[in-house]
């Protein structure tokens, strides 16, 4: 703008224009070159800053919701935050979290690892199941379940797996990730196990695993009253040990009419213990005493020199004979031997063996040791099979639902092997089977015939049985005094 001002009453006047201060470009010329200065200087820690202020403004920018209309504000206290700093040589990081946000790690800090947990489920092989079917439902891919049958292959057949044989399977659970499959253990019998481990090299590495048991004499004692299955289990005795008494008595025990209440039984048997002491199992007879009728059938277990394992009784003699009485565990007798009204038919007629009812499927055992003359189906018989035995006896099975495994014309069976089981074919009114015994050609009461027995001692091997003999009834008698001590100590 300018200004006028008069001379003394002349006309003329003498202008004047107002002089601008220079200040403000001083000042603003000053803050270029401090940031020039600054730039040229400093560029590397400078350009560092900033990006790291760029990461911090991008992360903001991307949260719904967000103001930012004082970034350029922030930005030049950063500024002036880097100019006071700079004196110093050392350049911080700026902190631009909002408020109520999770500060930024430090650079040299690294997360910690989660730790990983295992879990183990277990599952029974089912009815038709197989291996492969169970882990690919667990959860395997089918192609690593492939892998850890072909290890298994190695140590055990997968065929050879049973309804009900347990399987435990291991996993590793690391965060969000699936777990990972570690290891599989598969149960056979409560002393044997099959281990497959990961390994890193391999693959997959399998190992049979047995479980060691130790053994302890133990003894018990029970008098009859309703059935001798009761009077065992109520005294103590384990399944496997009343079977083997069965079994050894079976040659001159009729079970269904020969035991009577008051009768009573007595039993030195091993059983087996884990290394905690627990009760595992069952483990053998080494001495059983039947008290019936008012006489007393003891047996003894006897190793002979040559390795047959027995039962004797107290005179030498093995219980074992030609023929069992009763080859079927757990059946009723339900028709004796002799004369009787045949309930199909209508009229009295001789029944030339014996029955014994039982349910559908239940085994049937060879009666002795012999060959198979003839199985397949007979006439009313139904389902049959007849073996020959030493010392001109015949025994013939009927009415059976099938045959077991392996029995045909001219297979040879030892006493006691399945031979077949229980059914309803050819002309009958239940399940049962229907049992004779030949002798030279003519029908015998199974129930009475006397077959001589397998094998008596003589000699020095007689000797050596009395004296184990004579030390089996010593630990009998010993544990008796113990178990009364025991109680004298409590009471």
């Amino acid at each position: 703008m300018d200004y006028y001002v008069p001379l003394n009453g002349h006309r003329s006047r003498v202008s004047f224009k107002r002089r601008r201060s220079k200040k403000p470009f001083l000042l603003a010329a000053l803050v270029l070159t401090l940031i020039t200065a600054y730039f040229l200087t400093d560029f590397g820690s400078k350009s560092s800053v900033k990006q790291h202020i760029a990461s911090q403004e991008q992360e903001e920018s991307s949260i719904p919701g967000e103001n930012n209309s004082g970034d350029t504000e922030t930005f030049s206290l950063e500024i002036a935050y880097l100019a006071d700093n700079k004196s110093s040589g050392t350049i911080e990081p700026v902190n631009r979290s909002k408020p109520g946000s999770h500060p930024p790690a430090e650079a040299h800090e690294t997360a910690e690892p989660t730790p990983a947990s295992f879990e183990e489920k277990s599952v029974a092989i089912s009815s038709g199941d197989t291996l492969m079917n169970l882990l690919v439902r667990e959860g395997l891919e089918r192609s690593e379940a492939h892998r850890i049958i072909t290890a298994l292959q190695e140590v055990f057949n997968p065929r050879r797996i049973r309804q009900g044989n347990e399987v435990v399977l291991a996993f590793e659970k690391m965060g969000s990730y699936d777990p990972l499959f570690q290891n599989m253990n598969l149960k056979l019998d409560l002393t044997r196990s099959i281990h497959v481990e990961r390994c890193t090299e391999n693959g997959f590495v399998a190992r049979e695993v047995t479980r060691e048991l130790d053994s302890r004499p133990v003894r018990a004692e029970a008098e009859i009253t309703s059935s001798m299955y009761n009077a065992a289990i109520n005294a103590g005795m384990p399944v496997e040990i009343l079977m083997q008494m069965i079994r050894a008595y079976s040659f001159d025990i009729d079970f269904q009419r020969d035991i009577q209440p008051g009768d009573r039984i007595e039993v030195l048997f091993e059983e087996q213990i884990d290394d905690n002491g627990e009760f595992v199992r069952g483990g053998s007879v080494l001495y059983a005493n039947l008290n019936t009728r008012g006489r007393n059938l003891p047996i003894y277990r006897y190793q002979t020199s040559d390795g047959e394992v027995d039962f004797f009784n107290d005179k030498g003699q093995s219980v074992r004979k030609t023929l069992m009485v009763t080859p079927i565990d757990g059946a009723r007798l339900s028709s004796g031997y002799g004369k009787r009204r045949h309930p199909i038919l209508g009229y009295s007629r001789m029944h030339q063996g014996l029955d014994f009812a039982a349910p559908t499927g239940t085994p049937i055992m060879a009666a002795g040791d012999g060959i198979v003359e003839y199985a397949g189906r007979k006439g009313n018989y139904g389902n049959y099979i007849r073996l020959r035995h030493p010392n001109e006896y015949h025994t013939i099975y009927a009415h059976m639902s099938r045959f077991a495994s392996g029995i045909r014309q001219g297979a040879r069976v030892r006493q006691g092997e399945i031979i077949g089981y229980v059914g309803t074919t050819g002309m009958s009114t239940g399940p049962h089977l229907h049992y004779e015994v030949h002798h030279r050609g003519s029908h015998v009461n199974p129930a009475t015939v006397d077959t001589p027995p397998g094998r008596s001692l003589k000699g020095e091997e007689l000797e050596k049985f009395i004296a184990a003999k004579k030390d089996l009834d010593i630990l009998f008698a010993s544990l008796e005094r113990r178990d009364r001590d025991k109680v004298a100590r409590l009471n």
